[in-house]
């Protein structure tokens, strides 16, 4: 699904998205949905490209890196996100990122793919080490026996 940024009008335009099962990850060996990831964005042009809002939601489900086990990870998040031209005719050289630049993707074209930017704003809001709960013991790194439901029997 692609926005067309000319048809944006001055009111703003505001898109429902529904991604489906390999949406994330099509192996579905990394992160499963248990439910479609339900997306409400709202697209709006300014003096300098175009500022979109959203609002994403879906329950997904991932290993936890403790203890392997799986579990279900609820989502609920805000967005922001404003688009410019193309970096290419801004800049000659390369350049460090300031902080106001952060949040800001750069157009190549004149559409905008809402999937993609659904994709990478879920993407965003995973724990960079995702545990089933905070107190996980994780795995026995002799005998390999998950701490939460054994008491292993090896010395350390």
């Amino acid at each position: 699904m692609f926005v067309d940024i000319a048809q944006i009008p001055a009111e703003g335009l505001d898109v429902q998205f529904r991604g489906i099962e390999d949406f994330l990850d099509p192996s579905g060996e990394w992160v499963r949905l248990l439910r479609p990831v339900e997306a409400a964005v709202h697209f709006c042009r300014n003096r300098t490209g175009v500022l979109v809002r959203g609002q994403i939601s879906s329950d997904l489900q991932l290993h936890c890196s403790r203890c392997f086990e799986l579990f279900t990870l609820p989502v609920s998040e805000g967005f922001e996100v404003q688009y410019r031209g193309s970096l290419g005719a801004e800049v000659g050289e390369e350049h460090e990122l300031g902080r106001e630049e952060l949040d800001v993707n750069f157009l190549d074209g004149s559409r905008i793919d809402v999937e993609e930017l659904v994709r990478e704003n879920v993407l965003l809001t995973l724990p960079v080490q995702a545990l089933c709960h905070d107190g996980c013991r994780g795995l026995c790194p002799q005998c390999g026996i998950n701490l939460n439901r054994e008491t292993c029997p090896c010395s350390s």
